[in-house]
């Protein structure tokens, strides 16, 4: 009997633990609101010339915000909820957790890492140096390169359209 003593309690732990997390509810009615307001349309403009270089459109600035600012555990979140609505597709969100993955949560840990010793500018400095390489790769890689403005593409010569 003592078996079900262990799981009463583990149970008991983890609603304990989940209910801690009511804030997270509160965090997405708040971005519910501001995407319903359009607050968010106009600061996705201001991240534009950042999500460039990575080739993301306007619509991956709520995610990379989110993922910088509160990490990857709480900001997969909305990672995830912007995969299902269909803003970014699947090679998009490829790049952007490409670039998360390296850096994400960077005022949390670079706070952090300078109470116990590092030096903080050198750790952005890395972060951010090593994520814009990655990210600029993986965008390469997975993400065509944008049309030109006004131009004419044609299909390739024998080729057959499907």
């Amino acid at each position: 009997m003592a078996w079900l003593t262990w799981i009463w309690d583990g149970f008991v732990a983890g609603v304990l633990e989940v209910a801690q997390l009511w804030w997270l509810v509160l965090l997405f009615i708040a971005i519910q609101l501001l995407k319903d307001s359009g607050v968010l349309a106009r600061a996705a403009r201001y991240m534009a010339p950042v999500l460039r270089p990575l080739r993301l459109p306007a619509d991956a600035s709520l995610p990379m915000a989110a993922g910088l600012g509160i990490g990857l555990t709480y900001g997969a979140g909305i990672l995830i909820q912007t995969g299902r609505e269909g803003q970014l597709s699947r090679n998009e969100l490829t790049v952007l957790c490409v670039f998360l993955g390296i850096c994400h949560a960077v005022v949390e840990e670079t706070i952090l890492f300078s109470a116990v010793g590092a030096d903080g500018l050198l750790l952005l400095a890395i972060r951010f140096g090593s994520a814009a390489v990655a990210g600029w790769l993986a965008a390469r890689a997975w993400l065509a390169r944008p049309a030109l403005a006004g131009a004419v593409t044609e299909p390739v010569r024998g080729a057959q359209v499907r």
